[in-house]
């Protein structure tokens, strides 16, 4: 089993970024194989809206999205983790999103099968404030992301009022729940075409 964590935190080693680690841990401690892919390391261009997509399946700008889309696409499970930015993620992870209107082009109008499997997918959110409906957009806005690109969300982990660097370090329960939802994750059954 491959489980996938997709990093949208342009804040290297951050606590959005420490907790895709715990988590990513977890799922490798339960038998899994990991890849971990942050997005703010890459080169990619966000969506141009030219509608190619929508004839072939395949992104017109050749750029390192490519390579996501491959990684999406072959994995079992993924893990996606985004701070909270104005109540969404993070524009590294909305412009991955925002890219993926390709997988989405395979799934609902080329009708590939792999982009079908509604595979477990989980999402893991720190935000600095503690509004009740902080992470009503950031949920929405990944559910339709896991939907498109051939997943289903199973679960997450949402943290309020942690944003210093480092400071999830501090709490030793969120870096358990992060570890355990690896776990979770890694007992999730493969699906196949």
């Amino acid at each position: 089993m491959l489980i996938l964590g997709l990093a949208g935190s342009p804040r290297r080693n951050g606590n959005t970024e420490i907790l895709l680690d715990e988590a990513l841990a977890g799922a490798k401690a339960a038998g899994a194989e990991t890849e971990k892919i942050v997005l703010s390391t890459l080169k990619f261009s966000p969506c141009i809206s030219c509608g190619n997509c929508e004839k072939t399946g395949n992104c017109i700008l050749q750029d390192d999205m490519q390579a996501v889309y491959e990684k999406i696409i072959a994995a079992d499970v993924m893990i996606f983790a985004t701070p909270n930015y104005f109540y969404n993620v993070s524009a590294w992870a909305k412009a991955a999103i925002d890219r993926s209107q390709a997988l989405w082009s395979r799934k609902h109008v080329l009708k590939d099968p792999r982009m079908r499997l509604n595979k477990p997918g989980y999402m893991i959110s720190v935000g600095a404030t503690k509004g009740r409906k902080l992470f009503k957009g950031t949920m929405l806005t990944m559910q339709y992301f896991f939907e498109a690109a051939g997943y289903k969300q199973a679960g997450s982990l949402l943290i309020r009022g942690v944003d210093a660097k480092g400071d999830i370090l501090k709490y030793p329960d969120y870096l358990n729940a992060a570890v355990e939802l690896g776990r979770e994750a890694a007992a999730q059954e493969a699906c196949s075409p």
